[in-house]
């Protein structure tokens, strides 16, 4: 057989499987369209913030609002008290 139909074979096989994959998530996600389709391609986008992350050698999206939300917890009680009414 020829590589390039071996390796398209290959590709397809690989991408029906993934269609499979978000197929099942979707079926068996909790009612509600937006929670649905987070449900069913939220592994597809945290491989891809892995892959992105990986290749720039940055903090993903995730990671990034959990310092930001760490920082301003801990940063949050002087800066209530400064703008307390007196």
């Amino acid at each position: 057989m020829d590589l390039a139909l071996i390796g398209t074979v290959a590709a397809l096989g690989f991408a029906a499987i993934i269609s499979g994959g978000v197929v099942v998530r979707w079926i068996r996600a909790p009612r509600g369209v937006r929670s649905r389709l987070r449900h069913a391609f939220g592994p597809i986008a945290g491989a891809g913030e892995s892959y992105q992350e990986l290749h720039t050698g940055q903090r993903g999206l995730q990671d990034s609002i959990i310092a930001v939300v760490q920082e301003q917890e801990q940063r949050g009680g002087a800066e209530r008290d400064a703008d307390a009414p007196r």
